[in-house]
């Protein structure tokens, strides 16, 4: 029996915490709450948005699953930077220097969401948009903090609130599915469904799986 057999698919708990603090975020960056509850980002981003994804990450090592270790190992860390650059090292960047710093960071970040959203058009239709959006949204924050354009930078913040509804949704898909024994929220898988094993139900995996 395989690890992928043995273990649950801890895919949809990496992408719950990845999409609560995204939304959080993007509400902020939005500016539909103060900049000042920036605070809370930081132990969330730690705990929630970080350590839960790289977590996930090394089960999906053990599940054979390259792209779910690459995505949660990719996006746990950024969230765990983002705590630290907030808590400990932003003060230590020259005022004039903090947009064009932190839009380097975010540009890597857009380059690797690229090439994840290409891998995601063998998984579904709704993963597929949420990291096509993902793409958008760090180019958008990037620019935004390059340029210190405020309407750049809350654009972000909308494109970040859509994509984190659509990872909840996706979530809560797998969730249900899983309990339910049935399919209740449609997620459009791209590639063909296996047939299903006596007693489970039928639902496509969220990431591919290496041959």
């Amino acid at each position: 029996m395989s690890a992928k057999d043995t273990f649950a698919d801890p895919g949809h708990w990496a992408v719950t915490a990845f999409s609560a603090t995204s939304l959080m975020l993007g509400i902020i960056n939005a500016h539909l709450i103060s900049g000042t509850a920036i605070g809370i980002i930081i132990p969330t981003a730690f705990i929630f948005g970080g350590l839960v994804q790289v977590i996930v990450a090394i089960i999906e090592v053990a599940r054979g699953s390259t792209f779910g270790m690459v995505a949660f190992g990719t996006y746990g860390p950024f969230w765990i930077i983002v705590g630290l650059y907030l808590q400990f090292y932003a003060k230590t960047v020259a005022p004039a220097s903090v947009g064009s710093a932190f839009a380097l960071f975010l540009w890597m970040f857009a380059i690797i969401s690229l090439y994840l959203f290409i891998a995601s058009l063998k998984t579904d239709v709704v993963l597929a948009i949420i990291l096509f959006l993902l793409v958008i949204t760090f180019i958008l924050l990037a620019l935004g903090q390059g340029m210190n354009s405020t309407s750049l930078t809350e654009t972000g913040g909308w494109t970040t609130i859509i994509f984190a509804i659509l990872g909840f949704y996706h979530a809560a898909s797998g969730t249900i599915t899983s309990t339910w024994g049935r399919v209740l929220l449609p997620i459009g898988p791209l590639t063909p469904k296996a047939p299903a094993q006596t007693g489970q139900a039928s639902h496509p995996p969220m990431t591919p799986v290496d041959r």
